[in-house]
Protein backbone atom coordinates (compact mmCIF):
# COMPACT_ATOMS: atom_id res chain seq x y z
CA UNK A 1 0.00 0.00 0.00
CA UNK A 2 2.61 2.50 1.21
CA UNK A 3 4.65 1.63 -2.39
CA UNK A 4 1.40 2.28 -4.40
CA UNK A 5 0.90 5.63 -2.71
CA UNK A 6 4.27 7.01 -2.60
CA UNK A 7 4.25 6.04 -6.61
CA UNK A 8 0.79 8.02 -7.00
CA UNK A 9 2.19 11.20 -4.56
CA UNK A 10 6.00 11.24 -6.70
CA UNK A 11 4.25 11.16 -10.37
CA UNK A 12 1.88 14.06 -9.52
CA UNK A 13 5.04 15.85 -7.63
CA UNK A 14 6.66 15.42 -10.80
CA UNK A 15 4.54 17.23 -13.21
CA UNK A 16 3.74 20.24 -10.48
CA UNK A 17 0.12 19.23 -10.00
CA UNK A 18 -1.22 20.13 -6.72
CA UNK A 19 -2.43 16.87 -4.41
CA UNK A 20 -3.95 16.10 -1.37
CA UNK A 21 -3.66 12.91 0.86
CA UNK A 22 -5.02 14.45 4.12
CA UNK A 23 -6.67 11.38 5.85
CA UNK A 24 -10.21 12.96 5.88
CA UNK A 25 -9.99 14.10 2.34
CA UNK A 26 -9.16 11.19 1.36
CA UNK A 27 -12.33 9.28 3.69
CA UNK A 28 -14.84 11.81 1.75
CA UNK A 29 -13.55 11.25 -1.31
CA UNK A 30 -13.69 7.37 -0.97
CA UNK A 31 -17.36 7.43 0.06
CA UNK A 32 -20.46 9.16 -2.31
CA UNK A 33 -23.81 9.99 -1.84
CA UNK A 34 -25.32 6.54 -1.41
CA UNK A 35 -23.15 5.41 1.54
CA UNK A 36 -23.72 2.41 0.27
CA UNK A 37 -19.75 1.50 -1.64
CA UNK A 38 -16.67 1.71 -0.07
CA UNK A 39 -13.51 2.77 -2.01
CA UNK A 40 -9.77 3.53 -1.26
CA UNK A 41 -8.77 6.96 -2.83
CA UNK A 42 -4.89 7.53 -2.32
CA UNK A 43 -4.75 10.56 -3.70
CA UNK A 44 -6.69 13.62 -4.17
CA UNK A 45 -5.91 16.26 -7.37
CA UNK A 46 -7.65 19.55 -7.84
CA UNK A 47 -6.79 20.31 -11.44
CA UNK A 48 -7.53 23.98 -12.31
CA UNK A 49 -6.68 24.41 -15.54
CA UNK A 50 -7.28 21.89 -18.69
CA UNK A 51 -3.51 21.47 -19.29
CA UNK A 52 -3.41 20.36 -16.01
CA UNK A 53 -5.58 17.29 -16.64
CA UNK A 54 -4.19 16.56 -19.93
CA UNK A 55 -0.65 16.17 -17.72
CA UNK A 56 -2.21 14.12 -14.95
CA UNK A 57 -3.54 11.74 -17.61
CA UNK A 58 -0.45 11.53 -19.82
CA UNK A 59 1.55 10.57 -16.76
CA UNK A 60 -1.29 7.85 -15.73
CA UNK A 61 -0.66 6.41 -19.47
CA UNK A 62 2.94 6.76 -18.98
CA UNK A 63 2.56 4.88 -15.39
CA UNK A 64 -0.33 3.17 -15.36
CA UNK A 65 -1.73 4.62 -12.65
CA UNK A 66 -5.86 4.74 -11.98
CA UNK A 67 -7.82 7.48 -12.18
CA UNK A 68 -11.26 8.44 -11.16
CA UNK A 69 -13.45 11.53 -12.00
CA UNK A 70 -15.13 13.28 -9.34
CA UNK A 71 -17.61 16.09 -9.09
CA UNK A 72 -19.98 16.35 -5.96
CA UNK A 73 -20.11 12.96 -5.73
CA UNK A 74 -23.59 12.93 -5.48
CA UNK A 75 -23.86 9.09 -7.06
CA UNK A 76 -24.57 6.33 -5.29
CA UNK A 77 -23.12 2.61 -6.39
CA UNK A 78 -19.52 3.94 -6.89
CA UNK A 79 -19.28 5.97 -10.19
CA UNK A 80 -17.16 8.59 -8.60
CA UNK A 81 -15.10 6.31 -6.04
CA UNK A 82 -12.12 5.32 -6.60
CA UNK A 83 -10.99 1.32 -5.76
CA UNK A 84 -7.32 2.33 -5.10
CA UNK A 85 -6.10 5.32 -7.35
CA UNK A 86 -5.88 9.07 -8.11
CA UNK A 87 -9.40 11.11 -7.48
CA UNK A 88 -9.26 13.73 -10.04
CA UNK A 89 -12.04 16.50 -8.69
CA UNK A 90 -13.35 18.79 -11.37
CA UNK A 91 -14.66 21.50 -8.92
CA UNK A 92 -11.95 24.10 -9.58
CA UNK A 93 -12.66 24.19 -13.09
CA UNK A 94 -15.40 26.21 -12.82
CA UNK A 95 -14.97 29.35 -15.39
CA UNK A 96 -18.67 30.24 -16.59
CA UNK A 97 -18.09 32.51 -20.12
CA UNK A 98 -21.35 34.17 -21.95
CA UNK A 99 -21.83 36.47 -24.11
CA UNK A 100 -24.94 38.16 -25.27
CA UNK A 101 -23.56 38.40 -28.71
CA UNK A 102 -24.29 34.82 -28.66
CA UNK A 103 -27.63 34.69 -26.27
CA UNK A 104 -28.68 30.35 -27.01
CA UNK A 105 -25.42 29.07 -25.72
CA UNK A 106 -22.99 29.49 -22.46
CA UNK A 107 -19.86 27.57 -21.93
CA UNK A 108 -18.41 26.64 -18.43
CA UNK A 109 -15.90 24.69 -17.08
CA UNK A 110 -17.17 20.78 -15.61
CA UNK A 111 -17.14 21.50 -12.44
CA UNK A 112 -19.64 24.14 -12.84
CA UNK A 113 -22.45 23.45 -10.73
CA UNK A 114 -25.64 24.50 -12.10
CA UNK A 115 -26.51 26.68 -8.98
CA UNK A 116 -23.33 28.81 -10.40
CA UNK A 117 -24.53 28.86 -13.99
CA UNK A 118 -28.13 29.81 -12.63
CA UNK A 119 -26.91 32.99 -10.77
CA UNK A 120 -24.65 33.69 -13.74
CA UNK A 121 -27.41 33.52 -16.11
CA UNK A 122 -30.35 35.06 -14.06
CA UNK A 123 -29.21 38.87 -14.85
CA UNK A 124 -29.67 38.19 -18.81
CA UNK A 125 -32.68 36.36 -18.54
CA UNK A 126 -31.71 33.16 -19.49
CA UNK A 127 -31.32 29.50 -18.47
CA UNK A 128 -29.80 26.33 -19.63
CA UNK A 129 -32.49 24.41 -21.57
CA UNK A 130 -32.59 21.69 -19.42
CA UNK A 131 -31.41 21.63 -15.46
CA UNK A 132 -31.55 19.15 -12.84
CA UNK A 133 -33.74 19.46 -9.44
CA UNK A 134 -30.35 19.32 -7.83
CA UNK A 135 -28.61 22.45 -8.63
CA UNK A 136 -25.69 21.57 -6.37
CA UNK A 137 -24.67 18.94 -8.95
CA UNK A 138 -21.71 19.73 -11.29
CA UNK A 139 -22.12 20.09 -15.03
CA UNK A 140 -19.93 17.90 -15.80
CA UNK A 141 -21.04 15.03 -13.63
CA UNK A 142 -24.67 15.34 -14.78
CA UNK A 143 -23.61 15.21 -18.65
CA UNK A 144 -21.50 11.72 -17.68
CA UNK A 145 -24.71 10.64 -16.56
CA UNK A 146 -27.42 12.08 -18.63
CA UNK A 147 -29.57 14.66 -16.84
CA UNK A 148 -32.93 15.05 -16.23
CA UNK A 149 -35.42 17.61 -14.79
CA UNK A 150 -38.60 18.97 -14.73
CA UNK A 151 -38.10 20.18 -17.99
CA UNK A 152 -37.50 16.87 -19.70
CA UNK A 153 -41.27 16.69 -21.35
CA UNK A 154 -39.66 19.51 -23.51
CA UNK A 155 -36.05 19.43 -24.07
CA UNK A 156 -35.45 16.45 -22.82
CA UNK A 157 -32.53 14.58 -20.90
CA UNK A 158 -29.29 17.50 -19.98
CA UNK A 159 -27.08 15.86 -22.71
CA UNK A 160 -29.42 16.37 -25.44
CA UNK A 161 -28.56 20.31 -25.44
CA UNK A 162 -25.11 20.36 -25.67
CA UNK A 163 -23.43 22.23 -28.61
CA UNK A 164 -19.91 20.88 -27.80
CA UNK A 165 -17.62 19.99 -25.47
CA UNK A 166 -13.63 20.00 -24.68
CA UNK A 167 -12.43 17.02 -23.15
CA UNK A 168 -9.11 15.25 -22.28
CA UNK A 169 -9.39 11.56 -23.59
CA UNK A 170 -8.20 8.72 -21.37
CA UNK A 171 -5.45 8.64 -24.25
CA UNK A 172 -4.35 11.97 -22.57
CA UNK A 173 -5.09 14.32 -25.64
CA UNK A 174 -6.93 17.47 -25.38
CA UNK A 175 -9.81 17.75 -28.00
CA UNK A 176 -13.32 19.79 -28.99
CA UNK A 177 -15.69 17.52 -30.20
CA UNK A 178 -19.49 18.20 -31.32
CA UNK A 179 -22.26 15.63 -32.98
CA UNK A 180 -20.36 16.85 -36.49
CA UNK A 181 -16.70 17.44 -34.82
CA UNK A 182 -15.32 14.28 -33.60
CA UNK A 183 -18.72 12.74 -33.18
CA UNK A 184 -17.98 8.89 -31.57
CA UNK A 185 -15.91 10.78 -28.65
CA UNK A 186 -18.91 13.11 -28.22
CA UNK A 187 -21.31 10.60 -28.33
CA UNK A 188 -18.68 8.44 -25.87
CA UNK A 189 -18.64 11.36 -23.51
CA UNK A 190 -22.05 11.90 -22.95
CA UNK A 191 -23.74 10.00 -20.53
CA UNK A 192 -20.36 7.74 -20.91
CA UNK A 193 -20.00 7.45 -16.90
CA UNK A 194 -16.24 9.25 -17.58
CA UNK A 195 -14.80 5.90 -18.93
CA UNK A 196 -13.54 7.16 -21.81
CA UNK A 197 -12.46 11.20 -21.05
CA UNK A 198 -12.86 14.31 -18.94
CA UNK A 199 -14.87 16.65 -19.61
CA UNK A 200 -13.02 19.99 -19.37
CA UNK A 201 -15.96 22.17 -20.83
CA UNK A 202 -19.08 22.26 -21.91
CA UNK A 203 -21.02 24.19 -24.48
CA UNK A 204 -24.89 24.56 -23.48
CA UNK A 205 -28.03 25.43 -25.00
CA UNK A 206 -30.16 28.12 -23.10
CA UNK A 207 -33.24 30.00 -23.96
CA UNK A 208 -34.77 33.48 -22.72
CA UNK A 209 -37.11 32.81 -19.74
CA UNK A 210 -40.22 35.24 -18.87
CA UNK A 211 -39.43 36.45 -15.58
CA UNK A 212 -42.33 34.81 -13.45
CA UNK A 213 -43.69 31.63 -13.08
CA UNK A 214 -46.81 29.78 -12.22
CA UNK A 215 -47.26 27.00 -10.35
CA UNK A 216 -51.09 24.84 -9.98
CA UNK A 217 -50.82 22.03 -7.54
CA UNK A 218 -52.82 19.47 -8.41
CA UNK A 219 -53.71 16.01 -6.97
CA UNK A 220 -55.29 13.12 -8.66
CA UNK A 221 -57.53 10.01 -7.49
CA UNK A 222 -56.80 7.88 -10.73
CA UNK A 223 -53.46 6.91 -11.82
CA UNK A 224 -54.85 6.56 -15.93
CA UNK A 225 -56.38 10.18 -15.62
CA UNK A 226 -52.82 11.53 -14.25
CA UNK A 227 -50.52 10.40 -16.41
CA UNK A 228 -53.56 11.55 -19.27
CA UNK A 229 -53.07 14.49 -18.33
CA UNK A 230 -49.40 15.17 -18.09
CA UNK A 231 -49.61 14.04 -21.88
CA UNK A 232 -52.21 16.45 -22.69
CA UNK A 233 -50.17 19.51 -21.05
CA UNK A 234 -46.38 18.48 -22.63
CA UNK A 235 -46.76 21.11 -25.68
CA UNK A 236 -48.44 23.84 -23.69
CA UNK A 237 -46.66 24.64 -20.07
CA UNK A 238 -43.14 25.11 -19.10
CA UNK A 239 -42.43 22.62 -16.07
CA UNK A 240 -44.38 19.07 -15.75
CA UNK A 241 -43.62 16.93 -12.07
CA UNK A 242 -45.33 13.84 -11.10
CA UNK A 243 -45.68 12.72 -7.18
CA UNK A 244 -46.65 9.37 -6.15
CA UNK A 245 -47.93 10.39 -2.82
CA UNK A 246 -49.21 7.59 0.59
CA UNK A 247 -51.87 8.22 2.47
CA UNK A 248 -51.69 5.53 5.16
CA UNK A 249 -54.53 3.64 6.14
CA UNK A 250 -54.07 1.17 8.76
CA UNK A 251 -52.51 -1.95 8.53
CA UNK A 252 -53.54 -4.50 6.78
CA UNK A 253 -53.19 -8.28 6.87
CA UNK A 254 -51.20 -10.10 3.98
CA UNK A 255 -49.49 -13.53 3.95
CA UNK A 256 -46.29 -12.25 5.45
CA UNK A 257 -47.20 -10.34 8.10
CA UNK A 258 -49.63 -7.05 8.73
CA UNK A 259 -47.85 -3.90 6.08
CA UNK A 260 -49.21 -0.31 5.67
CA UNK A 261 -52.74 0.05 4.06
CA UNK A 262 -51.65 2.55 1.78
CA UNK A 263 -53.93 4.63 -0.39
CA UNK A 264 -52.03 6.21 -3.25
CA UNK A 265 -52.68 9.81 -4.57
CA UNK A 266 -51.25 11.58 -7.78
CA UNK A 267 -49.88 14.79 -7.50
CA UNK A 268 -48.71 16.92 -10.14
CA UNK A 269 -47.32 20.34 -10.34
CA UNK A 270 -48.31 22.43 -13.68
CA UNK A 271 -45.58 25.39 -14.20
CA UNK A 272 -45.74 27.91 -16.84
CA UNK A 273 -43.59 31.64 -17.32
CA UNK A 274 -45.13 34.64 -17.83
CA UNK A 275 -44.77 38.71 -18.21
CA UNK A 276 -46.60 40.52 -15.25
CA UNK A 277 -48.64 42.15 -17.26
CA UNK A 278 -50.15 39.14 -19.34
CA UNK A 279 -50.36 36.64 -16.20
CA UNK A 280 -51.50 33.22 -17.38
CA UNK A 281 -55.46 31.86 -17.27
CA UNK A 282 -56.57 29.24 -15.66
CA UNK A 283 -59.02 28.37 -17.88
CA UNK A 284 -56.60 28.02 -20.51
CA UNK A 285 -53.39 26.30 -18.59
CA UNK A 286 -55.73 23.24 -17.13
CA UNK A 287 -58.43 23.23 -19.82
CA UNK A 288 -59.51 19.84 -20.55
CA UNK A 289 -57.47 18.58 -17.56
CA UNK A 290 -59.65 15.80 -15.26
CA UNK A 291 -58.05 16.42 -11.72
CA UNK A 292 -59.87 15.65 -8.02
CA UNK A 293 -58.81 18.81 -6.88
CA UNK A 294 -56.80 22.55 -7.01
CA UNK A 295 -55.12 22.45 -3.95
CA UNK A 296 -52.76 25.82 -4.54
CA UNK A 297 -51.14 27.85 -7.17
CA UNK A 298 -48.36 30.31 -6.40
CA UNK A 299 -45.85 32.93 -8.28
CA UNK A 300 -42.71 33.22 -8.15
CA UNK A 301 -39.16 34.79 -9.97
CA UNK A 302 -38.08 31.92 -12.54
CA UNK A 303 -35.00 31.56 -11.99
CA UNK A 304 -35.41 31.39 -8.39
CA UNK A 305 -37.64 28.45 -8.82
CA UNK A 306 -34.98 26.35 -9.94
CA UNK A 307 -33.60 26.21 -6.76
CA UNK A 308 -37.01 24.82 -5.12
CA UNK A 309 -35.46 21.98 -3.59
CA UNK A 310 -33.32 23.52 -1.43
CA UNK A 311 -35.35 22.74 1.56
CA UNK A 312 -35.52 19.76 0.91
CA UNK A 313 -31.66 18.85 1.45
CA UNK A 314 -31.84 21.27 3.98
CA UNK A 315 -33.89 19.45 5.99
CA UNK A 316 -32.30 15.98 5.19
CA UNK A 317 -28.62 17.72 6.33
CA UNK A 318 -30.61 19.20 9.58
CA UNK A 319 -32.74 15.79 10.26
CA UNK A 320 -28.97 13.32 9.55
CA UNK A 321 -31.30 12.05 6.82
CA UNK A 322 -27.85 12.66 4.68
CA UNK A 323 -25.53 11.01 6.18
CA UNK A 324 -28.12 7.90 6.12
CA UNK A 325 -28.24 5.21 3.00
CA UNK A 326 -29.50 6.69 -0.46
CA UNK A 327 -30.15 3.55 -2.63
CA UNK A 328 -31.97 6.08 -4.88
CA UNK A 329 -33.58 4.26 -8.02
CA UNK A 330 -33.92 5.23 -11.06
CA UNK A 331 -35.30 4.04 -14.67
CA UNK A 332 -36.57 5.20 -18.26
CA UNK A 333 -40.05 3.07 -18.46
CA UNK A 334 -41.99 2.91 -21.68
CA UNK A 335 -44.87 5.60 -21.51
CA UNK A 336 -46.80 2.66 -22.28
CA UNK A 337 -46.49 0.56 -19.33
CA UNK A 338 -47.21 3.80 -17.18
CA UNK A 339 -50.23 2.62 -15.48
CA UNK A 340 -49.23 -1.18 -15.05
CA UNK A 341 -46.25 -0.50 -14.31
CA UNK A 342 -46.26 2.07 -11.42
CA UNK A 343 -48.74 0.02 -9.07
CA UNK A 344 -46.58 -2.97 -9.24
CA UNK A 345 -43.87 -0.71 -7.74
CA UNK A 346 -45.15 0.87 -5.13
CA UNK A 347 -46.39 -2.94 -3.70
CA UNK A 348 -43.35 -4.15 -3.60
CA UNK A 349 -41.71 -0.87 -1.92
CA UNK A 350 -41.31 -1.18 1.30
CA UNK A 351 -42.47 1.89 3.83
CA UNK A 352 -38.86 2.83 4.79
CA UNK A 353 -38.84 4.12 1.32
CA UNK A 354 -42.06 6.95 2.38
CA UNK A 355 -43.30 8.26 -1.10
CA UNK A 356 -43.08 11.39 -3.02
CA UNK A 357 -41.70 9.22 -5.90
CA UNK A 358 -41.45 11.35 -9.17
CA UNK A 359 -42.28 11.21 -12.22
CA UNK A 360 -40.62 12.83 -15.30
CA UNK A 361 -42.09 12.83 -18.30
CA UNK A 362 -39.22 12.52 -21.48
CA UNK A 363 -38.75 14.45 -24.85
CA UNK A 364 -38.20 12.32 -27.83
CA UNK A 365 -35.21 14.23 -28.59
CA UNK A 366 -32.05 13.11 -30.29
CA UNK A 367 -29.47 12.12 -27.75
CA UNK A 368 -26.05 10.22 -27.43
CA UNK A 369 -26.28 6.72 -28.37
CA UNK A 370 -25.26 4.97 -24.63
CA UNK A 371 -27.91 7.00 -22.88
CA UNK A 372 -30.15 3.68 -23.03
CA UNK A 373 -34.09 4.43 -22.70
CA UNK A 374 -37.65 3.23 -24.74
CA UNK A 375 -38.59 5.54 -27.53
CA UNK A 376 -41.34 7.45 -25.33
CA UNK A 377 -40.23 7.45 -22.57
CA UNK A 378 -40.66 8.53 -18.34
CA UNK A 379 -38.19 8.56 -15.56
CA UNK A 380 -39.36 6.96 -12.41
CA UNK A 381 -37.44 7.80 -9.72
CA UNK A 382 -36.97 6.77 -5.95
CA UNK A 383 -35.84 9.34 -3.81
CA UNK A 384 -35.80 8.13 0.12
CA UNK A 385 -34.21 10.78 2.30
CA UNK A 386 -32.39 7.93 3.85
CA UNK A 387 -32.43 4.47 5.11
CA UNK A 388 -31.56 3.58 7.93
CA UNK A 389 -28.48 1.01 8.18
CA UNK A 390 -30.53 -1.52 9.95
CA UNK A 391 -33.14 -1.45 7.16
CA UNK A 392 -30.43 -2.13 4.46
CA UNK A 393 -31.08 -5.41 3.57
CA UNK A 394 -34.90 -5.15 3.27
CA UNK A 395 -34.59 -2.37 0.69
CA UNK A 396 -31.98 -3.54 -1.33
CA UNK A 397 -33.88 -6.54 -1.47
CA UNK A 398 -37.00 -4.66 -2.50
CA UNK A 399 -35.12 -2.73 -4.84
CA UNK A 400 -33.59 -5.92 -6.42
CA UNK A 401 -37.18 -6.93 -7.11
CA UNK A 402 -38.36 -3.64 -9.03
CA UNK A 403 -35.15 -3.65 -11.41
CA UNK A 404 -36.10 -7.21 -12.32
CA UNK A 405 -39.98 -5.31 -12.71
CA UNK A 406 -38.61 -3.07 -15.24
CA UNK A 407 -36.35 -5.09 -17.16
CA UNK A 408 -39.10 -7.48 -17.50
CA UNK A 409 -41.88 -4.34 -19.05
CA UNK A 410 -39.05 -3.06 -21.21
CA UNK A 411 -37.43 -0.02 -19.13
CA UNK A 412 -34.30 0.96 -19.05
CA UNK A 413 -31.96 1.78 -15.89
CA UNK A 414 -30.50 5.26 -15.55
CA UNK A 415 -26.98 5.12 -14.36
CA UNK A 416 -26.51 7.92 -11.91
CA UNK A 417 -28.22 6.07 -8.84
CA UNK A 418 -28.23 2.32 -7.54
CA UNK A 419 -27.97 -0.23 -9.33
CA UNK A 420 -26.96 -3.28 -7.33
CA UNK A 421 -24.40 -5.99 -8.25
CA UNK A 422 -23.52 -4.84 -12.10
CA UNK A 423 -22.23 -8.48 -13.69
CA UNK A 424 -21.23 -8.55 -17.30
CA UNK A 425 -24.59 -10.13 -18.08
CA UNK A 426 -25.77 -6.50 -16.25
CA UNK A 427 -24.24 -4.45 -18.91
CA UNK A 428 -24.98 -6.52 -21.45
CA UNK A 429 -28.67 -6.21 -20.77
CA UNK A 430 -27.99 -2.76 -20.42
CA UNK A 431 -26.56 -1.68 -23.70
CA UNK A 432 -28.48 -4.45 -26.08
CA UNK A 433 -27.30 -4.12 -29.70
CA UNK A 434 -24.59 -1.03 -28.14
CA UNK A 435 -22.70 -3.45 -25.89
CA UNK A 436 -20.16 -4.04 -28.23
CA UNK A 437 -19.81 -0.26 -29.51
CA UNK A 438 -19.57 0.73 -25.70
CA UNK A 439 -16.41 -1.91 -25.69
CA UNK A 440 -14.99 -0.59 -28.37
CA UNK A 441 -15.48 3.41 -27.67
CA UNK A 442 -13.68 2.25 -24.20
CA UNK A 443 -10.56 0.46 -26.41
CA UNK A 444 -10.50 3.63 -28.58
CA UNK A 445 -10.42 6.70 -26.17
CA UNK A 446 -8.77 4.91 -23.25
CA UNK A 447 -6.97 2.22 -24.71
CA UNK A 448 -4.65 1.87 -21.42
CA UNK A 449 -7.74 1.97 -19.37
CA UNK A 450 -6.61 4.17 -16.76
CA UNK A 451 -10.12 5.91 -15.94
CA UNK A 452 -11.76 3.70 -13.83
CA UNK A 453 -14.13 3.89 -10.59
CA UNK A 454 -15.73 1.89 -8.23
CA UNK A 455 -18.22 0.73 -10.72
CA UNK A 456 -15.98 0.22 -13.67
CA UNK A 457 -12.60 -1.24 -12.32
Amino acid sequence: MFQKTFALTHGVSEIGLPFDSDPAVLTTASHDFGHLIQGQSRLVVQPRHGEDVAALLQLANRDQLPVTLRGKGCSQNGQSISPGGITLDTSRLDDINYSETLPQQVTCGAGTTWRQLVAALKPYQHLPCMMPLNLNLTVGGTLSAGGFGANSHRYGPAIANVIALEVVTGAGERLWCTVDKNPDLYAAVLGGQGRCAVILSATLATRPIKPQIRTYFLVYEDLETWMRDQNQLCDRIDYLEGFCSASMQGLQKTPTGRRPLVQWLWGLHVSVEFDPATPPQQEQVLAGLNYHKLLHIEDDDTADYAARYDLRFRSMQASGAWQQLHPWFDCLLPLSAATEIIPKILEILPPCFGDGHRVLLVAERPTPRFLMKPERAFLFAVLPTGIPPSLKTQALTALEQVHQLVMGAGGKRYLSGWLGETTPDFWSQHFGSDWQGWQQAKDTFDPNHILCSKLFP
